[in-house]
């Protein structure tokens, strides 16, 4: 099975051949952020964890782009920033349900204790890519205050 990168280069150039512009574009950003990671982590290449980590924080922009697009009326920027949104999702796995964060949650008290710092480390190991770091510290927040009542 081809690893994320390879997949992310297959359909970079299948793209360019089409001439899709937006997905060209877009898979340009995402190799580009890929590439600045794995400069930053003085590697030759990312293991598929660490693009998962790339994709989620494009994702993560494309929402904040979208939300400005919004507020301010945009309707340009919010067609393309919701465009590119798609082509990303399309490369990250299906997110986790509050429920199955709250089960990581639970494992992780149990084998790291009611050390936040801890468990937040435990979820996001397990969850990379599938739940969003501020959901799950709030939802952390939320189990160490029922723990200690």
């Amino acid at each position: 099975m081809a690893t994320l990168s390879e997949r992310l280069d297959t359909d970079y150039k299948t793209a360019m051949k089409a001439g899709d512009r937006t997905r060209i574009d877009t898979l340009r950003l995402l190799k580009a952020g890929m590439q600045k990671a794995a400069i930053e982590k003085r590697k030759p290449t990312l293991e598929d964890s660490e693009v998962l980590q790339v994709l989620a924080q494009q994702a993560k922009q494309r929402h904040e782009t979208i939300e400005s697009a919004k507020k301010s009326n945009r309707q340009d920027v919010l067609a393309q920033a919701t465009a590119e949104l798609a082509i990303v999702q399309a490369y990250l796995p299906t997110p986790l349900s509050v429920e199955d964060i709250r089960t990581l949650i639970d494992e992780a008290i149990n084998t790291a204790g009611l050390n936040q710092g801890q468990i937040m480390k435990a979820v996001m190991s397990k969850a990379v890519g599938t739940a969003d770091g501020k959901l799950v510290s709030q939802l952390v927040a939320e189990r160490l205050k029922q723990s200690r009542a």
